[in-house]
């Protein structure tokens, strides 16, 4: 959803396979979200890009991660890294604040960008998921208010949080293969 590197968003992609254990496919770039532009406050409003890629998904498509690089607030946020449906299907990430905050010390490395996207990407579809914020500060569920608590954790689940997605898996697989009971 706008200008963001092929490259990176392979690694995305390759590590939500681990992650999670199921297939991803890339869509076509839907283009900047200029409908969800909020001119007064120059940002993006998730909430109405999470709409949109509700609307435009293709039906077969279990889960949806949409990828910007535009500035993403939530009304009740001046800003977030990412946004999902809680138990939904729709989730997005944005690249433009994760590029922040590289200090000039050269002992200390730093995660590149991609490193970042990584761990929002699967944060954000862990929401996707059912899962909350994890209190375990390496678990990547961890709620990350900051580029220096995104950092901190690692780009996978805790054990806890590993079994509650690979339970939510399986029970989201099994509800799609019932008819509908209506």
């Amino acid at each position: 959803m706008g200008t963001c590197d092929p490259k990176h968003l392979a690694i995305v992609a390759e590590s939500i396979e681990e992650q999670f254990c199921l297939p991803v496919k890339m869509g076509e770039n839907l283009g900047a979200p200029a409908y969800a532009l909020d001119p007064c406050r120059n940002q993006v409003n998730s909430n109405l890009i999470l709409k949109k890629l509700n609307e435009v998904a293709p039906p077969d498509a279990f889960k949806v991660l949409g990828i910007t690089n535009h500035d993403l607030f939530s009304p009740i946020f001046s800003f977030v890294f990412g946004e999902a449906q809680f138990r939904g299907r729709c989730a997005v990430v944005s690249t433009y604040r994760l590029h922040e905050e590289r200090p000039a010390e050269k002992r200390v490395r730093y995660p590149s960008l991609v490193e970042r996207l990584e761990k929002e990407s699967i944060h954000e579809l862990g929401h996707t998921l059912g899962l909350r914020h994890c209190r375990d500060q390496s678990c990547v569920m961890c709620f990350s208010a900051s580029l220096s608590a995104a950092d901190s954790k690692f780009p996978y689940f805790c054990p806890v949080c590993h079994d509650l997605v690979q339970w939510q898996l399986e029970m989201e697989m099994e509800s799609q293969k019932r008819p509908d009971a209506t």
